[in-house]
């Protein structure tokens, strides 16, 4: 501090004093700052929450689901997936559950529906973790939650499916299982209508699904090419959900997302509003230019008197933030660290506007009244 100058300890104070005694002024800062902070933090947070719905919902749909099925050969047979090894890749680093399907080429009867035909797919039993079932000591039968809500199979009933034919025309009957329904959305509508059958007897099927996830997608693929081969042939390797220029890349959209830059001119609002504001006093500048105080004495009474507000307003602004955005249907871990981090990018950045306005010219008291 040059000396002559007020005392950075007093021109604190005077900041704090302006603030207090603002009146109008500081009321309209302390409400801007609030509303500032508060719709860009909750647009943020609304608009962050829908990323995570569509990638959410993306992956429910099978997003992260890999296919492999065996090459067709030349007399269109098709060469089948080792079901062991499908089955064992659950066990390797990336891969979330992987389960092996074989389709029986005979239709199969609920006990609850007779005489109603369903697809009958033998599966291996990672299907349970792959569905996220637990599996019972009498074994278990998957139903698919269309077909569950048109026969009214109960989850955890005891049921049987009939298969084949007998001597007579009567169908071979099954153990008597343990339903689970699950949800095939992940697999497409060629299981909606499916009864899936855990079995350890299945040795070539026809497809691997296997689940995994973003940071291991590209390294999986690679491993089920070079590990589901069958006679030397490799398998062909599929997304469930095509991946293509045409959809959406969700680690990109969040990036790119439109309001992730709303911080910038929020901030400049507040600094254009702070720019006004001085201007229009700035006749009580003056004076204090008048009577010694100089330019790191100024930004000091500004910078406080400006944090003070700032401060109030950040706090309701805050609150106003959150609320809002939870109104909106923000995820309330989104809503509080999108609130967060943008009302501070907000003040931090106008803070910086408040330092450059406060380190420029300020002119004496005679010469404020000359321009009158």
């Amino acid at each position: 501090m040059r000396s002559g100058s007020w005392p950075w300890r007093i021109a604190a104070r005077e900041g704090v004093a302006a603030a207090r005694t603002g009146r109008w002024a500081s009321a309209l800062t302390v409400v801007a700052v609030a509303w500032t902070v508060a719709v860009v933090g909750a647009a943020g947070a609304v608009e962050v929450s829908r990323l995570v719905d569509g990638e959410q919902a993306w992956i429910a749909s099978g997003g992260f689901v890999l296919t492999a099925s065996g090459l067709s050969n030349e007399d269109q047979s098709q060469n089948p997936v080792p079901a062991a090894v499908c089955d064992r890749l659950a066990g390797l680093d990336g891969v979330v559950a992987a389960f092996a399907a074989l389709r029986s080429s005979q239709p199969a009867t609920l006990g609850t529906a007779p005489g109603g035909a369903v697809s009958l797919i033998l599966v291996t039993p990672g299907a349970t973790e792959f569905f996220d079932v637990t599996d019972d000591a009498d074994g278990v039968v998957l139903v698919t939650r269309p077909l569950a809500e048109r026969t009214g199979v109960m989850p955890g009933e005891p049921a049987r499916f009939l298969t084949g034919s007998g001597p007579s025309g009567s169908g071979l009957r099954s153990d008597l299982l343990r339903a689970r329904v699950v949800d095939p959305t992940m697999l497409g509508e060629e299981f909606a209508g499916a009864v899936l059958v855990p079995s350890s007897d299945v040795i070539e099927a026809d497809d691997c699904y296997v689940r995994t996830d973003a940071a291991h997608v590209d390294a999986v693929r690679d491993l089920m090419v070079g590990t589901l081969g069958w006679d030397g042939a490799p398998p062909v390797v599929t997304d469930r959900l095509r991946t293509d220029e045409f959809t959406i890349d969700y680690s990109d959209a969040y990036q790119e997302r439109t309001l992730r830059g709303a911080w910038i001119a929020g901030a400049g609002v507040l600094t254009l509003l702070w720019s006004v504001l001085t201007w229009s006093r700035r006749s009580r500048v003056a004076i204090y230019a008048t009577f010694g105080m100089r330019t790191d004495s100024r930004l000091v009474l500004a910078v406080a008197e400006w944090s003070t507000l700032a401060s109030l307003g950040v706090a309701w602004g805050w609150a106003i933030g959150v609320v809002g955005a939870l109104s909106l249907g923000a995820h309330p871990a989104v809503a509080l660290a999108q609130v967060t981090g943008q009302g501070l990018l907000v003040v931090l950045a106008a803070t910086v506007g408040v330092i450059v306005l406060g380190v420029a010219p300020a002119g004496s008291l005679l010469s404020h009244l000359k321009d009158h």
